[in-house]
């Protein structure tokens, strides 16, 4: 089982690549799955309504413990064990490091400690779509936002820098510039994966 994650702040279309990707891996005949963060079963689903509802008034910490109990089961039912070729996963413990570690100010050790905690494994590859935030907020501009899409353009600048640091201290993680053509973004993705083949 190989596992690709894909990250980045809002609009950078980090889920069209993934299921460009996906559909790419299944016509060479690989087995696949998708999963997505929070979510992925039937509690982090429920996590992820919580999380993303402008009516739940909660800390920041609170914010990093519903994520990782939404992973903790994603990682039982999906990652232990699995014999799928490929498990590509919108977003993972990164998004917790840039969002709540970077953008939120919570200790990065803390969420260190955490992905120990509940044995995350390790990607074989992350990739990380890297925008101008405001950019990707005019790509998004139609749709209805979120509690954590609407915590501003501060916020979300302090994501970005947590995801570039990824992506210069971690070898599994890669940075792609996400302002391309979709076609030019999803033949630099089919890169990277290829090497896992």
């Amino acid at each position: 089982m190989k596992l690709i994650t894909f990250e980045g702040i809002e609009g950078v279309g980090k889920s069209t690549q993934i299921n460009l990707v996906l559909d790419w891996l299944k016509s060479k005949g690989f087995s696949t799955k998708l999963l997505r963060e929070p979510g992925s079963t039937d509690f982090g689903e429920k996590i992820r309504e919580l999380l993303l509802s402008k009516e739940s008034n909660i800390t920041s910490h609170t914010e990093l413990l519903l994520m990782f109990a939404a992973r903790s089961e994603m990682i039982v039912e999906h990652l232990i064990d699995s014999n799928v070729d490929f498990i590509l996963c919108d977003r993972y413990y990164h998004a917790s490091i840039a969002y709540q570690g970077f953008g939120r100010k919570l200790s990065l050790e803390l969420i260190d400690h955490l992905v120990q905690a509940i044995d995350c494994p390790t990607p074989d590859l992350t990739i990380i779509y890297d925008l101008d935030v405001k950019v990707g907020f005019e790509r998004k501009s139609n749709d209805v936002i979120d509690r954590i899409e609407s915590s501003g353009i501060d916020f979300f600048e302090d994501v970005r820098k947590g995801y570039k640091k990824l992506a210069n201290d971690r070898k599994e993680v890669e940075l792609l510039d996400a302002s391309q053509s979709i076609e030019s973004v999803t033949e630099k993705t089919k890169v990277l994966v290829e090497r896992l083949f």
